[in-house]
């Protein structure tokens, strides 16, 4: 009989963990992005509740102050509507009129953890004989619409 002495393997061999590493990188990729939306969207929520004040005073004015979307336009952006202004954490809040409609932007004034200088939440409103509607929507520093972590 062949005597040969059998040596026990410790740990795990290069490939093994090569394998391990490659997996991790596959996941990582897919993960990032997602989590990077994910932060965003935590972040940017916030701003609908920043928002809502200057929202409240424009549907006020629109109550008090407009009788067609012409004169909710006019009354309501100028001061004779008294809707207020605001900043607050870094977010500047103001109505004005976006592409020849009232709207209140909560845009960022500085760098705010994964939002940019620049991002904003927007709020559209649309006046009818029942009152205003809102339609939010968001944009990058850019200027450009985004849709993936735009809160509702």
């Amino acid at each position: 009989m062949n005597n040969q002495t059998k040596k026990l393997q410790r740990g795990f061999t290069l490939i093994e963990l090569m394998i391990v590493v490659a997996i991790i990188g596959i996941l990582a990729v897919f993960s990032v992005p997602a989590y990077q939306d994910y932060t965003k969207k935590a972040t940017l929520a916030e701003f609908p509740t920043l928002a809502a004040g200057v929202k409240l005073s424009v549907d006020i004015c629109a109550h008090e102050h407009a009788s067609d979307n012409a004169t909710f336009k006019t009354n309501c952006i100028t001061s004779a509507g008294n809707v207020p202004s605001a900043s607050i954490n870094n977010v500047d809040v103001v109505a004005k009129i976006i592409s020849s409609a009232v709207a209140v932007e909560a845009k960022a004034s500085a760098d705010k953890g994964p939002i940019k200088s620049g991002e904003s939440y927007i709020l559209t409103a649309t006046y009818s004989a029942n009152g205003v509607t809102w339609k939010a929507s968001c944009k990058d520093d850019g200027g450009n619409s985004q849709s993936s972590y735009c809160p509702d």
